[in-house]
């Protein structure tokens, strides 16, 4: 008992006013608040995968799991055959264009002078765009592998993978060294601006759900709102419950998928309500209130006064002023109707009204300790 009449009077000068906050409590449209389960995802359309183009073999990664990228960041680093062909066969048609083209120039001069047919010259024409046709498609081959054909000198049998957007490496599919087939997945790329939630509902809950029906995830201890795009077709066969996708307005710091967690659902009946942060609410004598600041009494400065003027010369402790001093606020008994996320519906408090939204300990201290100075402390 004495320690925690002492804590009492301790409390108030670890804290200040300035830790005490103040909030309006406000008017909004829940409906039945539910708890489910939900796990974290993201669509298809939101994850790349890295593929080799050509078969080859895995000779280096640039990136970590969970690592950050960005679009065009180099990734993966493979050695090809293939491409080794592919290259040499490049350089060796760049030496037939220009051959076929001579061909071609001759074949012109000398039909403008009459001593070939056209016969002739249409040949060198054709030879001419075969080369040509067929180097090109090589070229744009390799224009998509990354490889450079204007400063191509001799062949190579190594290309880059590189990212095609921004975001954080997920899975490596493929060990290091390696060989991988062409379109073989190598690794995946989350994009980490749009992630969604899948709630898991009785189907009869499942059943109310509406284009007004809204969500807020827990996670890492903390609340992100989710509004709701639509009901899953199939039942989840292991769990036997509906599934439900919630698009999170908005998202955690390194926000790991298919993490699962709790969240709560706002279904119909919605009806208008006061609502105030969950942490304003504090038991006091065994009631749930929340503190207001107290309404100014006529006479109040000169009870003050007195106690000031039956203090002085007293040095018992370096505050005592403090210890006397009558708390500005004043419990006011609610009524917990609903809780949602971080906000509590409550009845006993109109909306607007100003309410102490943090330094509620260091409030209802205040508030005890100047009970215990009128009983004579």
């Amino acid at each position: 008992m004495t320690k925690t009449l002492l804590l009492l009077f301790l409390l108030p000068f670890a804290l200040t006013a300035q830790d005490i906050t103040m909030a309006h409590a406000k008017e909004e449209t829940l409906g039945k608040i539910i708890s489910v389960n939900a796990q974290i995802t993201q669509l298809s359309s939101q994850k790349q995968k890295i593929v080799s183009r050509l078969p080859g073999h895995v000779e280096r990664y640039f990136v970590t799991p969970g690592q950050k990228v960005t679009k065009g960041d180099k990734v993966v680093l493979i050695e090809s055959i293939a491409l080794s062909k592919m290259t040499a066969e490049y350089l060796a048609l760049e030496e037939q264009a220009k051959a076929a083209n001579e061909k071609l120039e001759t074949a012109r001069k000398l039909y403008k002078k009459g001593l070939t047919s056209q016969s002739e010259f249409n040949q060198a024409i054709i030879e001419s765009e075969n080369v040509l046709s067929r180097l090109n498609a090589l070229r744009s081959q390799l224009d998509s592998l990354g490889i450079d054909t204007t400063t191509l000198k001799k062949a190579t049998d190594q290309f880059t993978l590189y990212a095609h957007a921004d975001g954080m490496v997920g899975d490596i599919f493929v060990p290091l060294h390696s060989n991988v087939d062409a379109e073989e997945p190598l690794m995946s790329i989350v994009n980490q601006n749009a992630f969604y939630a899948i709630a898991y509902l009785s189907v009869a809950d499942a059943m109310y759900l509406s284009d007004k029906s809204s969500g807020e995830l827990t996670y890492a201890g903390e609340n992100y709102k989710a509004h709701f795009v639509q009901l899953m077709p199939v039942i989840d066969e292991e769990t036997q419950r509906a599934r439900a996708l919630f698009a999170l307005d908005s998202h955690p710091k390194n926000t790991l998928i298919n993490t699962f967690t709790q969240m709560q659902v706002s279904l119909p009946p919605y009806t208008k309500a006061v609502t105030v942060n969950k942490s304003a609410l504090s038991l006091f004598k065994g009631e749930w209130v929340v503190f207001v600041e107290k309404a100014h009494e006529e006479g109040h400065d000169a009870k003050e006064e007195e106690h000031e003027e039956k203090n002085e010369g007293h040095d018992e402790a370096e505050h005592g002023e403090h210890e006397h001093e009558e708390s500005p606020y004043e419990p006011r008994v609610v009524e917990p109707l609903a809780y949602f996320g971080n906000r509590v519906a409550v009845k006993g408090l109109n909306a607007g009204k100003e309410y102490v939204a943090s330094g509620v300990y260091f409030v209802k201290s205040m508030i005890l300790k100047s009970s215990l100075g009128e009983h004579g402390h």
